[in-house]
């Protein structure tokens, strides 16, 4: 009589546990499916060797403003809206600085001033302008500070062209994929990275 109440009474908690528990699994399973797995292969990391883009220049006779410096490779580049002239910009920083970005442009007599006369040009169609800081001239030269805040900002996109505004023209240069990815890791190398100067 006994074991009689006790299954009477067991069987159907275990029943009503093993219904739940089995519940549970199904709720668990189509939860999981509505999960998205990301696998390694969708993954893209890069490693950038921030030491391999810039060199150091730590010649005393060759010191920037009694500084040493580090500068990456210079772009040499033809204007898009000018087939016959051509530019160098480089990226660089001076120890105990923030980084600059130093631009030539070569065609005889190009005056700039000393404003917002350089244009990054984002491959979201994102614009953005930074200041000459260095004296208005003539000689077609340009420098300019690039603060962390401007490398952020720079960081929305890859940058798909360079357009410098002077007196006479404007002139803009376009990157290839390839050298506006290069362009990014020595903007990313500058925030992120401490240089060593000796």
């Amino acid at each position: 009589m006994f074991k009689r109440i006790i299954s009477n009474i067991i069987l159907p908690i275990l029943l009503i546990n093993f219904i739940n528990l089995h519940s549970q699994e199904q709720i668990l399973d189509t939860s999981d499916h509505e999960l998205i797995t990301i696998s390694e292969d969708t993954l893209v990391t890069r490693v950038v060797d921030c030491n391999s883009l810039f060199t150091l220049n730590n010649r005393k006779i060759d010191y920037l403003k009694n500084r040493p410096y580090i500068y990456a490779e210079p772009y040499y580049e033809r204007a898009y809206n000018d087939k016959k002239e051509y530019g160098v910009f480089q990226l660089g920083k001076r120890k105990g600085t923030k980084p600059f970005l130093y631009i030539k442009l070569f065609k005889f007599n190009t005056c700039l001033k000393q404003d917002e006369v350089l244009e990054f040009i984002l491959d979201n169609d994102y614009r953005y302008r930074i200041n000459n800081i260095y004296k208005p001239n003539c000689d077609g030269i340009f420098i300019g500070e690039i603060t962390h805040k401007d490398i952020k900002k720079l960081e929305q996109g890859y940058v798909k062209s360079l357009k410098v505004l002077t007196f006479d023209e404007d002139f803009e240069f376009h990157l290839t994929d390839e050298k506006s990815e290069k362009f990014r890791d020595e903007l990313q190398c500058l925030r992120y990275q401490n240089f060593k100067y000796k």
